[in-house]
């Protein structure tokens, strides 16, 4: 973070599987039109991995079915570290944030080629982003004192001032962006009008417009001056979500449930519960796919399961180091949480009452956030042994076995997540700057 705050002031399937995809993506946010025939032209998110975690509740799990002569396609770097995850849209391609000390930090790559779709140099705050993509292709970003929505050409629709630094936007509804700034600042914004469809919520006093790095700093590391460090998990079916929040004056984080249901016809933003985490929240909260089941990580290393309806603790599995504080997870309960580099690959499942640990691969050397698919496998990048490279493994989540190892040349460091597209193509990005994509050989012919 150091490196982020001196750069500041620059100016950067199967058919079955793919129908229910494109179905999903439709019919997602229980609210697009699938049964008069009429053509909605709303903004909803892209089949494939179009933000933070792959899904609306960061879940970080892949419907799509990923090939069997998957190959490394082509690498690419950004000029730049990276820290946020990437993201693939419905057209297979490739959208990144860097922290490139010149030139472009943003760019979106061709999935055919990885060649530049377009790329744009973007103020602080965007290193942390990842990008949103609609079934347009069209972008939707924050940098310090701006969101902004971009065509799929990279032009700017519209800009939206915020208070802050935005977070990795996620649609609450069809239209509907959802904002939260590390300044305790939430916004919801229709994306053709530029609009906000519900009264502006400022969780904290002490949100500054004059000073939009106020508490930047803390973001990384999760410390109190930073309002809200993580990007939202949001349920569009109930209409609420979930945040990481620092409450003014405190010391520790908690878990802040909030509901955008419409009153009297009109949208409005309020609390639905809080939950005080011993020790303190650190991370990205994660939902449930099916809803019920929050899940966070507390700062003294334990995994905790909330009752998504009202807050309480369903259960709590003690990791003994919160890690990366990033998990991802499966419809039917399955869970990876990130370790530290070098950690163990683990896999637990949900048991309602507890959590039970499957397996261990300690020979397995974590560097990423893991990817779970329907396939009954799970994606994550490793470091090979006795060597600085990584590389890309799949395992079985039946019993941990390796089903398969791609290297990652010339690859150090660690990885930010494993995006899935639609079409089971694999990207994932390094720390150091490099991108990575991988598809099958009939598609390289």
């Amino acid at each position: 973070m150091a490196l982020a705050r001196r750069q500041v002031s620059r100016h950067r399937r199967s058919a079955l599987t793919r129908l229910f995809v494109a179905v999903t993506a439709v019919c997602s946010l229980g609210l697009a039109a699938c049964s008069d025939g009429h053509i909605d032209v709303r903004s909803i998110p892209s089949i494939g991995w179009p933000s933070y975690g792959g899904v609306p509740g960061n879940g970080n799990f892949a419907y799509a079915d990923v090939p069997d002569d998957l190959t490394l396609s082509w690498t690419r770097p950004t000029g730049g570290p990276v820290t946020a995850p990437l993201t693939i849209s419905g057209k297979g391609n490739v959208g990144v944030t860097s922290n490139a000390p010149e030139g472009c930090n943003v760019l979106v790559l061709d999935g055919r080629s990885g060649r530049k779709n377009f790329c744009k140099d973007m103020r602080a705050g965007v290193e942390m982003n990842a990008m949103l993509v609609d079934q347009y292709d069209q972008p939707y970003l924050g940098e310090e004192t701006t969101f902004l929505a971009f065509n799929a050409g990279g032009a700017i629709r519209w800009r939206a001032g915020v208070i802050g630094v935005p977070l990795s936007a996620k649609f609450a509804a069809p239209n509907v962006v959802l904002v939260v700034t590390t300044q305790g600042q939430i916004l919801l914004i229709d994306t053709q009008r530029n609009e906000l469809v519900a009264p502006e919520v400022k969780l904290r006093d002490d949100a500054d417009p004059e000073q939009p790095l106020l508490g930047f700093d803390d973001c990384a590391r999760g410390g109190p001056k930073c309002a809200i460090p993580a990007p939202a998990a949001v349920d569009t079916a109930r209409e609420r979500f979930y945040l990481n929040f620092f409450p003014q004056d405190a010391q520790t984080s908690q878990i802040r449930a909030m509901k955008y249901s419409a009153v009297g016809g009109q949208r409005e933003v309020r609390p639905a519960w809080k939950a005080e985490i011993p020790s303190g929240v650190i991370g990205t909260p994660t939902l449930s796919i099916d809803g019920t089941t929050l899940y966070a990580f507390s700062r003294n290393g334990k995994l905790v399961a909330l009752d998504a309806e009202n807050g309480s603790t369903k259960w709590t599995h003690d990791l003994g180091d919160p890690g990366f504080a990033t998990m991802t997870v499966s419809p039917s309960g399955l869970i990876i949480p990130a370790g530290r580099v070098g950690a163990p690959l683990r896999l637990l499942r949900d048991a309602g009452d507890r959590a039970e640990q499957l397996w261990q691969r300690d020979d397995l050397a974590t560097a990423s956030l893991s990817t779970l698919t329907q396939q009954s496998t799970a994606w994550t990048v490793v470091r090979d042994q006795g060597e600085e490279t990584l590389s890309l493994v799949e395992v079985s989540t039946e019993d941990g076995s390796t089903k398969r190892t791609l290297p990652l040349p010339n690859s150090s460091g660690f990885a930010t997540g494993v995006a899935v597209s639609y079409w089971g193509q694999i990207a994932t990005a390094t720390n150091a700057g490099e991108v990575y994509f991988f598809d099958s050989k009939k598609n390289l012919e």
